[in-house]
């Protein structure tokens, strides 16, 4: 017979910013229970429970959180959650979003905006049409954070152009009104939700859903949001919850079964649409359909690093590049410039961005962003 010595079961203080010491709270413990045995969560308990995550202390409050954001894609996305949990999330910071004056801008204002989180990596696509787009006419305000899952975040590639971010409505007006283009950073507008959210997940989550066009300090005329998800509907819905009026939400199907936030050359397109305060039903068409335009590459560019992607991308501002990553730019610069009314159809968005990229005024666009004084643009 074998002599077995008892050992006490061992469990971790966790320590709320209270200062009272226990265990995980109930309502995230109710919220666990539930999704494990994968039980419908109201919405209300939902938030209860991720409130009161946030108060625990690291890594506990990451485990936890992770624990309810992956549970909740998992079995949804559900629209209420996706709410709730952005709801609160937004709460921490308290943001409020200005509509831009149109004073000496006679176009319609384009505020842009994507998930991240890209099943399939590539070169950055949003931001050099967001430029391409505003250096053939439109006016785009191009909302965006640093890296996380990609090699280079359109944050990264402002800053290694030069380009200084807007923080105000001011000064974003003031940019529009000089160059066409706008950028504003996201992390600078969310310091309390990037303690907690920043740089820990690589994947779509309930966040993906709306955050990035939500934080913007700006409202446009249009808000163009890119998802890496399939469920477009999800967001327009929650886009349109918060009091977004005109929104389109993108997202392409890839010819290897992933999603990326932007349009694609090839795949399917999916789009859902909120037309002056209409929600629409979600479409989905083959890209081909979509664009009206044959590709004859299906690839899309991928950077070895960050330092590539900066060089490709300053390479295709040129005039120059890949002719893989100059498709597929081209493609949303020509988006823009038809949701902006300044072409008629998207194929010819599409001869007009090739156009202009060739002619070099891309690049004349990003000198000029850098040498704005903002003093000067403030005063």
């Amino acid at each position: 017979m074998i002599a077995c010595t008892q050992m006490p079961l061992v469990r971790p203080d966790i320590t709320t910013q209270h200062g009272v010491q226990g265990d995980v709270p109930v309502a995230v413990r109710s919220v666990l229970v539930k999704l494990a045995l994968r039980e419908r969560i109201p919405s209300t308990e939902l938030g209860e429970a991720f409130a009161a995550c946030l108060e625990l202390p690291v890594p506990v409050r990451d485990v936890v959180m992770g624990s309810v954001m992956t549970a909740v894609m998992l079995t949804g996305p559900d629209v209420d959650a996706v709410e709730t949990l952005l709801r609160i999330a937004l709460s921490l910071d308290g943001l409020a979003a200005e509509q831009i004056p149109h004073e000496g801008i006679n176009r319609p204002i384009i505020v842009l905006a994507g998930s991240g989180k890209k099943g399939e990596r590539t070169l950055n696509v949003s931001t050099p049409a967001a430029l391409l787009a505003a250096a053939a006419g439109a006016a785009v305000v191009k909302v965006g954070s640093t890296a996380t899952s990609s090699a280079l975040g359109s944050r990264d590639l402002m800053r290694s152009l030069g380009i200084i971010e807007d923080e105000s409505t001011t000064e974003v007006q003031r940019s529009l009104q000089t160059c066409g283009f706008s950028f504003v950073a996201i992390e600078p507008r969310i310091p309390q939700l990037d303690q907690v959210y920043g740089s820990r997940f690589y994947a779509p989550n309930p966040f993906s859903f709306g955050l990035a066009a939500l934080v913007s300090p700006v409202r446009g005329d249009l808000m163009l949001f890119g998802l890496a998800h399939p469920r477009v509907d999800v967001s327009a819905q929650v886009l349109y919850r918060f009091g977004l009026d005109n929104v389109d939400v993108i997202s392409t199907r890839t010819a290897a079964g992933r999603y990326i936030d932007e349009l694609g050359p090839a795949g399917q397109v999916l789009l859902a649409r909120v037309d002056r305060g209409i929600l629409s039903d979600a479409q989905a068409m083959p890209a081909l359909s979509f664009t009206r335009r044959g590709f004859d590459e299906h690839l899309l560019p991928a950077p070895e690093d960050a330092d590539t992607a900066v060089e490709r991308t300053l390479d295709l501002l040129a005039g120059n590049g890949l002719a893989s990553h100059r498709r597929v730019v081209t493609l949303n610069a020509g988006y823009l410039l038809t949701r902006s009314r300044i072409t008629a159809t998207l194929p010819d968005g599409i001869d007009l961005a090739e156009e202009v990229l060739r002619s070099g005024a891309v690049s004349d666009l990003v000198r000029l962003l850098g040498s704005v004084d903002r003093q000067e643009q403030t005063a």
